[in-house]
């Protein structure tokens, strides 16, 4: 039996990766080019009053999030009519062509900026949905959870690259210069257009091609994947095992409502849609948008103090990203880092909670000086950084990329990442309002959910890690009877038997006895 090599699977994972990039990047960079003052010159902002300004800078930052929510559905007939692979160009496209749009420079108007970013958001939000599907679709179950992570990873550092291109470009470049704001945003450009070129290399994803009946094309993306001949023994098992739960070609596909009509798809939404929440509710957004704020109360009361800090923020959580994808997902289950990350999540907001209420209480109008204080809530920042980037961050992405049959995973896939888009406005909406109201207790709020967080992944997360896409993930979140879909999918109606004995006489594969298989 030939042995094969992982290279090309890591090949094809790498390029589905970089809309993890393109997401990245978008976030990364933003906050840094609404503050330059070449941007704002370029673009009329310098005049406004103050509260003009703030609405033309949320305007900016919201449309993308509204193109990312509205991506996810405009994804998925593409993903699921066209393929994985050509959904990734769709992606790349969109993303190239906002890019574009952000640079065209007829009006110096904000708003042509803004229909760039809504481009922008409108190619990550369909990467959000396809590339970890088809990250989870090509991978063996010994590398899916670390290539599935590499999703995170990617996301870690182009954010980080996004937040030192405005730094630096703020740095090196003339305030007079539309260099200073051009050239961050054309860095998009590059894991935009690197994107679409890897699309052109990389196989679609054997179990798309199964399901679209084409066998033959499968097997070859399979062989290609593995490094392995068409005939080897190893791709002939890997490809019946996607043959037979291959829905039969006269059977329709079935509807968003007759899928989650199912009580075992019903159990998976519930628990990729409560990740997705959990994801987005302990808070790491907030820390995101005011770490700044955080470390200037804390004592590090210069700017460039503080935007130093917030860079090594970005370095934590590219580090925790890295780190969980090639030691810590292979130690423990999904479970056990679920429940760790939460809890020592909620622990850090409980203290940072205290450090800022003590901080509040001892300022002055005086200029704030480095306390003890001030350097455990820093200190709680990292922690929590590191302990999201090990749970919720990178296995909210995984579970839902992996728990979904077939037959169900576009729709599935699109009701839980247009959850975490929503959940990201509701966070961006509500944190200033909770921290102008409530102030230091916003982060007893958010210690609240990483508690409640913890008791949910314990009650009704099963353990994923390991578990065979198909037939063995259906047993694992099976409800009494199997739904007619599992049934459909496991080969228990004549359709299916029928078309499986039509794959078996066109390859000539039988079983150990001479049987058809």
């Amino acid at each position: 039996m030939a042995t094969g090599s992982n290279r090309n699977l890591y090949l094809a994972a790498t390029v589905a990766c970089l809309t993890g990039a393109l997401f990245g990047y978008s976030v990364g960079f933003i906050g840094g080019i609404l503050v330059l003052p070449s941007f704002q010159h370029h673009f009329r902002l310098d005049k406004l009053p103050a509260p003009d300004l703030a609405a033309a800078q949320a305007s900016t930052v919201t449309i993308w999030l509204v193109g990312a929510l509205f991506g996810v559905p405009l994804g998925m007939p593409v993903c699921s009519s066209l393929g994985r692979r050509r959904c990734l160009s769709f992606c790349a496209l969109l993303y190239v062509l906002g890019a574009v749009l952000q640079l065209v420079d007829v009006s110096s108007s904000l708003a042509v900026f803004n229909a760039g970013r809504l481009l922008n958001g409108l190619g990550v939000g369909a990467g959000t949905l396809v590339s970890p599907m088809y990250i989870s679709e090509i991978s063996t179950p010994s590398a899916r959870g670390m290539l599935l992570s590499g999703y995170q990873t990617a996301i870690q550092l182009a954010a980080l690259a996004g937040f030192w291109a405005a730094f630096a470009a703020h740095a090196t470049l003339a305030d007079s210069s539309a260099l200073q704001w051009e050239i961050p945003v054309a860095v998009q450009l590059v894991p935009g257009v690197l994107l679409l070129l890897g699309t052109l290399f990389i196989p679609e994803a054997p179990r798309y091609l199964v399901d679209t009946g084409k066998d033959d094309a499968a097997q070859d993306a399979l062989a290609w994947l593995r490094s392995l001949p068409r005939e080897d023994p190893d791709i002939q098992d890997e490809l019946s095992e996607l043959q037979e739960t291959t829905p039969a070609s006269d059977v329709p596909t079935p509807s968003l409502l007759a899928i989650v009509k199912q009580p075992s798809i019903r159990k998976r939404l519930g628990v990729g849609i409560g990740l997705m929440i959990a994801q987005n509710m302990v808070g790491l957004n907030a820390l995101n948008y005011y770490a700044p704020v955080i470390f200037m109360s804390a004592g590090f009361n210069t700017v460039s103090s503080s935007l130093f800090l917030t860079g090594l923020f970005g370095l934590t959580k590219l580090f925790s990203a890295i780190s969980f994808m090639f030691v810590f997902v292979r130690l423990r289950g999904n479970r056990f880092w679920l429940q760790l990350g939460s809890g020592i999540c909620g622990i850090s907001m409980v203290i940072l909670a205290i450090c800022v209420r003590s901080l509040l209480s001892s300022s002055s109008s005086t200029e704030a000086h480095l306390t003890v204080q001030g350097v455990i809530s820093v200190l709680m920042v990292y922690i929590f950084a590191f302990a999201f980037g090990i749970s919720l961050g990178p296995i909210s992405w995984n579970v839902c990329s992996e728990i979904f049959p077939a037959a169900a995973k576009a729709k599935c896939c699109g009701i839980t990442t247009c959850v975490q888009w929503l959940f990201q406005i509701v966070i961006a909406g509500i944190t200033p309002h909770l921290l102008a109201n409530v102030g230091w207790a916003t982060y007893l709020v958010y210690a609240a959910c990483c508690a409640a967080s913890f008791v949910w992944v314990r009650i009704a997360v099963p353990e994923t890690k390991g578990v065979k896409l198909g037939r063995e993930m259906d047993e694992l979140f099976s409800v009494g009877d199997k739904d007619e879909l599992l049934r459909f999918e496991e080969g228990e109606t004549e359709e299916r038997r029928a078309l499986l004995g039509e794959r078996a006489m066109r390859t000539g594969r039988r079983d150990s006895v001479g049987f058809p298989v």
